[in-house]
């Protein structure tokens, strides 16, 4: 339980006091949301388009054109592949899986409805050596990050309308760069915002913008220098220190339209995961133990999960707020395994579980590379589609990826 956890205490103290007195010492300042002066901080103003067009073509690089397998686990991308989400599309009513493929960014569909599909391209507009991608606006944007040379670059990838209309087709990818050096960057439930982190020497400043980076203000400031963000719930961002085992962490809510920082979870390794609407949190402690939680916000009560799955590595079902999916290791790791896998010092294949947050009982759904189709997975990330009939993840090491069916 929260309430029971032993802290660190002297570092902790230290760590306490001083956040306290920097927010009794910033308040005014944390609440504006003025535009930010000049450039900084502002994406910028050169816009692009590629000069190739989009067409029904397979991708290029990194995709597969065989037939998709019929078992529950099944393969959509040799991959690499930087980032991945699901699409629907209502003319006619179908899911399509839509990806950023790492090694030249160009983004392609495959409908999941049509064992005889193919992958059809999205955009080649090519950037080399993505390294991450976030999207919104339904699948109909996306957020991709890159290294040139040691500078983080992000960039808003804009793709024609999906519709039934073929002359779409035909329209460029809208690019828009967003300021360099993003340190993280997360997109808002809608898709219609995104919200970053710039480092100063100070700690960080966090910004939010539309989505293709356009409006920025800055929105608040910590003065921590490791700082992670998502976006949960429309009105509220979360801040979080990186997770560390045995090194004291904490957790912030930020609230959008004022800037508002509120502390909400101090714990040893702590790491985070909240549903759409910020009324259950998913958190892991790593001390000497580790151990994993369900918070209720309202009630502030928790509930003991039946194992410690990773928050990171677990996704909030689109179809009911009890349900969480996480791909949980087959096998004993050490409390560390987190800051381990981190750092590529390793790796243990999956089992896909399902968490009922309100009992905090778990049930296993899946493995991959067993009877059921797949290979055994090391499991980067993960997402269900919005109707909840598929669920996608990415392999890490050869970040291929991959679907399953549920409901069968």
């Amino acid at each position: 339980m929260l309430k029971n956890i032993t802290f660190i205490g002297i570092v902790v103290g230290i760590i306490l006091v001083g956040i306290s007195a920097w927010f009794f010492l910033h308040t005014s300042t944390q609440t504006q949301t003025a535009d930010q002066p000049g450039n900084f901080g502002t994406g910028s103003d050169r816009s692009f388009t590629d000069t190739s067009t989009n067409s029904s073509a397979t991708p290029t690089t990194g995709t597969s054109t065989t037939q998709l397998s019929t078992k529950r686990i099944f393969k959509i991308s040799d991959g690499p592949v930087a980032g991945a989400t699901f699409v629907q599309t209502l003319r006619p009513t179908t899911t399509l899986a839509r990806f950023v493929l790492a090694d030249n960014g160009h983004v392609a569909d495959l409908v999941l409805d049509s064992a005889g599909a193919v992958s059809r391209a999205v955009s080649n507009t090519t950037i080399p050596g993505v390294t991450r991608a976030l999207w919104g606006e339904g699948g109909g944007s996306s957020i991709v990050q890159y290294l040139d040379g040691t500078v983080v670059k992000t960039a808003y990838l804009g793709f024609p309308a999906t519709s039934t209309a073929t002359s779409s087709l035909n329209r460029a990818t809208r690019l828009q760069f967003l300021p360099d050096g993003i340190a993280d960057v997360a997109v808002s439930p809608d898709g219609k915002n995104v919200a970053y982190i710039l480092k100063t020497s100070a700690g960080v400043d966090g910004y939010t913008a539309k989505i293709d980076g356009a409006g920025s203000k800055k929105l608040f400031s910590l003065p921590l220098s490791e700082i992670l963000i998502s976006w949960p719930s429309q009105n509220l961002l979360l801040a979080q220190m990186k997770s560390a085992a045995n090194v004291p962490g904490s957790v912030f809510s930020v609230n959008v339209s004022s800037g508002a920082v509120t502390p909400l979870l101090y714990a040893p390794g702590l790491s985070i995961n909240a549903d759409k609407s910020f009324s259950r949190v998913m958190y892991q402690t790593v001390g000497i133990n580790q151990s994993s939680y369900i918070h209720d916000i309202e009630s502030g009560n928790d509930i003991p999960l039946s194992s410690d799955p990773i928050p990171e590595k677990c996704a909030w079902s689109s179809i009911s707020t009890a349900i969480i999916y996480c791909a949980t290791p087959s096998q004993y790791v050490p409390p560390n395994y987190l800051d381990l896998w981190h750092q590529g010092a390793a790796s243990v294949a999956d089992t896909i579980v399902a968490f009922n947050t309100i009992t905090g009982k778990s049930a296993i759904l899946i493995a991959p590379g067993g009877n059921q189709g797949g290979v055994e997975s090391d499991i980067v990330e993960m997402s269900q589609s919005i109707d909840g009939r598929y669920l996608l993840f990415i392999k890490k090491g050869d970040r291929s990826l991959w679907g399953v069916r549920l409901g069968q």
